[in-house]
């Protein structure tokens, strides 16, 4: 695996904040299964799994690879808890 997906309430911000200090990060999930086309048969609507709509608003992918350096990782850790403190 090449990322790591956290659930974070302002996703958002952070989203702009990794980017802005040059962390690659990217939103793989930003729609929940039961809104997805091609699961437009099973009947569902926006509303009826609130927890998964929640969550597709808070999920973000952080880069995490075998390549990765210690200060690379260091670099993530301690820009994503500057943001959340």
């Amino acid at each position: 695996s090449n990322q790591y997906t956290i659930r974070v309430p302002d996703r958002d911000a952070l989203l702009e904040h990794l980017r802005g200090e040059g962390i690659g990060c990217a939103l793989y999930y930003p729609l929940s299964l039961h809104l997805q086309t091609c699961f437009a048969d099973l009947g569902y609507s926006e509303g009826d799994l609130p927890e998964s709509e929640r969550a597709q608003s808070e999920t973000i992918s952080i880069p995490v690879f075998s390549l990765l350096t210690e200060e690379e990782k260091e670099a993530v850790a301690s820009t994503i808890l500057d943001f959340v403190s």
